[in-house]
């Protein structure tokens, strides 16, 4: 009894310098305080939280080239890749600003995923929740490389009854 009574006063205490660590922070529309911090809302970044995360991501027009497809690389830890290269394209969803649609992924169907504001402030992780695509049960977090300008997901996935822990790249 008296560890469930020090748990509880611990997660009061918690709670009580959170709210107080955001007590006199005022942040802009579109932002909410985190301790002490204002923070974009997901999908969104910049210095005024104006700038939607998703345009980064999306397979866009080139030009002369043509539309830039993602080229997509697996490796996994303790086995042979299963999918060891393919092309995917990346569109959003012009509703939500915070999801992208990654297409041909795993190149057999679609999954989706939502963009998370990291603490640089910027739209740079990516979660895929658990969802089936074309008979793979797939879930994982993703981080957007700004300087080489990559995703690299940490995915587990199920395919034929047997579970991966694999990276997959996005170049």
């Amino acid at each position: 009894m008296a560890k469930i009574f020090l748990v509880a006063a611990l997660l009061v205490t918690i709670s009580a310098c959170e709210r107080q660590s955001c007590k006199n922070v005022s942040c802009p529309v579109g932002q909410a305080c985190n301790s002490g911090k204002c923070f974009c809302a997901d999908g969104y970044e910049g210095t005024n939280c104006d700038v939607e995360s998703n345009t980064k991501y999306v397979t866009g027009y080139l030009g002369g080239s043509g539309y830039k497809d993602w080229q997509v690389y697996e490796t996994c830890n303790s086995s042979s890749s299963n999918f060891p290269g393919y092309n995917s394209t990346i569109t959003h969803n012009s509703s939500n600003p915070s999801e992208i649609e990654i297409n041909n992924f795993f190149g057999r169907g679609t999954v989706y995923a939502n963009i998370r504001t990291d603490q640089s402030n910027q739209g740079n992780i990516v979660e895929i929740n658990t969802q089936d695509c074309g008979g793979v049960t797939v879930s994982g977090q993703g981080t957007y490389d700004v300087t080489n300008s990559r995703i690299t997901f940490q995915l587990n996935y199920t395919l034929f009854g047997a579970s991966y822990n694999c990276t997959h790249t996005f170049y």
